[in-house]
């Protein structure tokens, strides 16, 4: 895959803040590895074991999940970047708007889906509090 796919009200049987925010707190207590690299910016690992990603995970054909969580629509995220991994992000609550490539803009709502291929730059910007699910066949999204 080469081109960017978006999906538009792809699933909204999307977890709970509650859930996101419980997968959290385990992945803290458990000393798994939690970025926050800016206030009000996490990322938790293994989102996977939310029953609502999992059953999408699995559809996706994905094996890692992780849950991207900002508290602040001011919160940084990781800036243009690309991923040596095909990425598939799905929308939970609040809004992001993608900038891939520099020129595609994409604003993402509760419940779409977006694929980045490996290698594509993009940009995420939280527009409202949010989190989203990044998935991958590959440990590291």
């Amino acid at each position: 895959m080469d081109k960017v796919e978006f999906i538009k009200g792809y699933n909204l049987e999307i977890p709970t803040w509650a859930e996101i925010i419980d997968n959290l707190n385990v992945s803290n207590d458990n000393g798994e590895f939690v970025k926050n690299t800016t206030p009000g910016f996490f990322v938790a690992h293994n989102a996977e074991r939310i029953e609502k990603v999992r059953l999408v995970a699995k559809e996706l054909g994905c094996m890692f999940a992780h849950s991207y969580i900002n508290f602040l629509k001011s919160s940084r995220t990781f800036g243009d970047h690309n991923d040596t991994m095909t990425v598939r992000f799905w929308q939970g609550e609040g809004m992001t708007k993608w900038l891939v490539n520099g020129n595609e803009e994409y604003i993402l709502n509760p419940g779409d889906l977006i694929i980045i291929p490996k290698g594509v730059y993009h940009n995420v910007k939280p527009l409202t509090p949010r989190f989203g699910i990044s998935m991958s066949d590959e440990g590291v999204v």
